[in-house]
C-alpha cells in the first residue's frame, strides 16, 4: 500500500456507506487520483457548455443516483460514462462527508485511485479533462476565499474556496470537496 492510500483509508469514512437520509435528491462523484509522471494528480472534468446546468464548470466525474444503486456504484458508473475508466479498475479508499449542492442535491464524494489509462471522455457531458498535481492543491497559499463568479447558478453561499490553475478556476462544491480532502490528508500526516 502506498503512503497516500494508508492515510486516506485512515482519515476517510468507510466507502461502503449508504446514502445519507434526506429529502433532497442524491448524486455521487468520484474524486479520482491518478499517477502521472510519478506524481499524484486529481482528475477533473470540464463540463460541456451544452449541458443544462453548471456549463463549463470544473467538477469530478459524477451524477444522479439511478434506481437503488449505492453511492459507490453511482460514482463508478458515472466515472466510466464520463471519462471511460472501467469501474472494476478503480480502487476506492473511502468517502468525504456529503455536501449539498447549490441546486439542492446531496452529493456523496468517493475518493479512489484510477489506473494510468488513457481517458476517453463523453463529449455530450465533458468538454475536456483537467489533471492538477495533488501537491499544488495541498498548497494552502494557492487558495482564496471569495464570492462565486457572476455566472454561478442556484443558491450560492456568500463565499467559496477558489483555486486558479493556469487560468482554470476551480470553485464551489468541487473546491469544497478538494479542501475536505486536503484537511483529511493534513490530519493524517
Amino acid at each position: 500500500m502506498d503512503p497516500l492510500e494508508v492515510v486516506l483509508r485512515q482519515q476517510l469514512q468507510a466507502p461502503e456507506g449508504p446514502w445519507q437520509p434526506t429529502a433532497l435528491r442524491h448524486a455521487a462523484v468520484l474524486c479520482p487520483l491518478q499517477v502521472l509522471a510519478a506524481e499524484d494528480h486529481l482528475v477533473f472534468v470540464v463540463r460541456s457548455t451544452s449541458l443544462r446546468q453548471h456549463q463549463g464548470q470544473i467538477g469530478f466525474p459524477g451524477g444522479m443516483r439511478e434506481g437503488d444503486e449505492s453511492p459507490i456504484d453511482c460514482a463508478l458508473r458515472e466515472c466510466e460514462e464520463e471519462i471511460g475508466i472501467p469501474a472494476s479498475t478503480v480502487q476506492v479508499f473511502g468517502s468525504l462527508p456529503p455536501r449539498e449542492s447549490s441546486s439542492g442535491i446531496l452529493v456523496h464524494c468517493l475518493v479512489g485511485r484510477i489506473p494510468a489509462l488513457p481517458l476517453q471522455t463523453d463529449p455530450r457531458e465533458v468538454a475536456r479533462v483537467l489533471q492538477i498535481p495533488l501537491r499544488d492543491l495541498l498548497d494552502a497559499s494557492r487558495w482564496q476565499e471569495r464570492q462565486p463568479p457572476s455566472t454561478a447558478t442556484g443558491r450560492q453561499p456568500r463565499s467559496s474556496p477558489h483555486f486558479d490553475f493556469d487560468g482554470e478556476l476551480l470553485w464551489g462544491l468541487t473546491a469544497r470537496f478538494v479542501r475536505d480532502l486536503a484537511l483529511a490528508l493534513q490530519s493524517g500526516r
